[in-house]
């Protein structure tokens, strides 16, 4: 390593005990984050006479697969939750949500990082401090501007909340993101007669690739596992979402399998571990932008 290149982090030749702690603190972590994941799925793929036995062993002794047929048998026939309409549901309020909250943010974004007009710097201030507001706080205002509006129980109650209370979490990300591009970059593109549009759309976009993805998932996650407003702004059970739909089962005054549930909780865990899967190397790349900013 040259005299002007920086070491990051710890190595073992320098200080063994701080290397090895530091491994140690990391695998722990990693144990208590990943060992539900994979109980819950240990449990939903044991048959149902042996899903009570060896509980604390992640390896069953009977691999089975009809906890996944009975949990979507038992939300059809006892509690009238169809898992593949809610599906649709879910689907339906994700994509819709995430879509319009990242277009947006994406134009909002620019002209924060891009044009001067009064009180810029007062308004995105105001608008990121809302972040730090409780969702529930707003639940009954937001309840009768909904009202008032006629579209309660409608997907666009839950769309409309979801990009109200979300877009200023991917303003924040993508300003940052816009801000550290090269002024250079933007100064070339307008010399050769790119308007404010054209910059946007073939400068600055393609470079925000890891900060756009950054976004997806983490309003992904926020809008796929949203339970209250789904709850309250959609009361008609043929448009509910999956959270809603296990939030039934959880609580049904009927008896249900530890099998059953844990496979109905995996049915809604996939479209995440998905996402992230799709998004892993731009989501990467854009949680550590700035971190070694110079």
């Amino acid at each position: 390593m040259s005299s002007n290149q920086t070491s990051y982090g710890a190595t073992f030749k320098h200080s063994p005990a701080f290397y090895i702690l530091s491994r140690l603190v990391v695998l722990f972590f990693m144990i208590i984050i990943i060992f539900p994941i994979l109980y819950t799925f240990s449990m939903s793929i044991r048959s149902p006479e042996t899903v009570y036995s060896a509980r604390f062993f992640l390896i069953p002794e009977e691999f089975s697969f009809q906890n996944y047929i009975d949990a979507f048998e038992y939300g059809e026939k006892r509690l009238k939750v169809s898992f593949p309409r809610m599906f649709v549901n879910s689907i339906i309020v994700t994509s819709s949500s995430v879509i319009l909250i990242i277009t947006l943010s994406i134009f909002a974004a620019f002209g924060f990082s891009h044009y001067k007009f009064p009180l810029k710097e007062s308004i995105y201030n105001i608008m990121i401090a809302s972040v730090a507001m409780p969702a529930q706080v707003l639940l009954i205002p937001m309840f009768y501007i909904l009202l008032y509006m006629g579209i309660l129980n409608t997907y666009q109650a839950v769309i409309l909340a979801y990009a109200g209370f979300l877009i200023p979490i991917g303003i924040l990300i993508l300003r940052m993101f816009f801000e550290q591009i090269p002024k250079e970059l933007s100064e070339a593109a307008i010399v050769e007669g790119a308007s404010d549009f054209q910059l946007l759309t073939r400068v600055l976009i393609p470079l925000a690739k890891p900060a756009i993805a950054t976004c997806i998932i983490l309003l992904f996650l926020d809008t796929w596992n949203e339970f209250v407003y789904a709850m309250v702004f959609m009361q008609d059970s043929s448009i509910h979402t999956i959270p809603v739909a296990l939030a039934k089962i959880g609580t049904s005054r009927y008896q249900i399998s530890i099998g059953t549930y844990s496979a109905a909780i995996m049915i809604t865990v996939i479209p995440v571990l998905t996402i992230f899967a799709i998004f892993q190397r731009w989501f990467i790349a854009g949680i550590t932008m700035g971190a070694l900013k110079h």
